[in-house]
């Protein structure tokens, strides 16, 4: 099967999904006034302050390990001008993808908590080594890796029958799950999360990300997302937090390490930091308020 054929399956297979069609309004809401310089951090606050449940979990994050900040903040208004407009962004896009997502997958034997554990430790880990590499803007790591297996449920949601096949080969061959859809589908997960990024239109280097996040080589040669979210794909398998539904750790490309340039040394206070900021991020995404 070609790649103009796979990538017309997947599209259509996407537009076959209502819910996913379109990026839920509250994202859409504050896209624009953050996309308008004359916004202001009130303006956010007001837009925000209208959905409840992202209300309390915005909240409960920027008081948390997660940032650390001293003191107490108490209103949206004050949480923007602390987080900053991109971060907002960020968090917000993370949790309006969760939510559509949420529930999708249950039919087959797939513990959905369990996948956005891992699926949070790695946009977790992701953010944790973009500060060690002193990245710009380390929110946009943490929602390329957050994102990053998004395809799977997709196909899921589309294929729950056929994507028992998958699990199946997985199991029978001991082989990854990328592998497993191959066989079965003729494309990955990987590809589907890329197409969906981009129906969205959202960033090229979320596309990226998620679209090679298990061949990083074949990325933008410019971008380090692709590697990032690789290497904390494989950090958070090593550390088990969550599962993916990989039986195994996942190889890692010697040429992601090296073209990221961290130290080995890093690792033991970036396990430290991603066990502590996760658990805050998944009270953030899934736990109380959500939905």
């Amino acid at each position: 099967m070609n790649k103009d054929s796979n990538e017309y399956k997947i599209r259509r297979m996407i537009q076959g999904i209502g819910k996913i069609s379109t990026l839920p309004t509250i994202f859409a809401k504050v896209n624009e006034l953050l996309n308008d310089p004359t916004s202001s951090a009130h303006d956010l606050g007001k837009v925000i302050s209208g959905d409840q449940g992202l209300t309390a979990r915005l909240l409960r994050l920027v008081n948390s390990t997660f940032y650390g900040f001293p003191g107490k903040i108490d209103t949206v208004s004050h949480a923007v001008t602390i987080i900053g407009f991109r971060r907002l962004r960020e968090l917000v896009l993370g949790t309006s993808v969760l939510g559509m997502f949420k529930g999708l997958g249950d039919n087959i034997s797939f513990r959905m908590e369990e996948f956005w554990k891992h699926s949070l430790a790695c946009g977790v880990a992701s953010k944790v080594l973009a500060v060690y590499r002193r990245e710009e803007n380390p929110e946009s790591y943490f929602v390329a890796g957050l994102l990053h297996d998004l395809g799977r449920l997709v196909l899921l949601e589309s294929y729950s029958e056929k994507y028992r096949e998958v699990f199946t080969i997985v199991q029978d061959r001991n082989a990854l799950i990328s592998e497993a859809e191959m066989d079965v589908f003729g494309f990955t997960h990987a590809e589907v999360a890329k197409e969906l990024i981009s129906f969205w239109r959202l960033p090229d280097s979320l596309q990226g990300a998620v679209g090679h996040h298990h061949n990083p080589q074949g990325g933008p040669a410019s971008s380090s997302y692709a590697d990032m979210v690789h290497i904390s794909n494989i950090l958070v398998h090593a550390c088990k937090i969550g599962s993916s539904g990989e039986r195994f750790v996942p190889p890692l490309s010697p040429g992601a390490w090296e073209r990221v340039g961290l130290k080995k040394g890093i690792l033991e206070p970036a396990f430290e930091k991603i066990y502590e900021q996760f658990e805050d991020a998944f009270s953030f995404f899934v736990g109380p308020g959500q939905g």
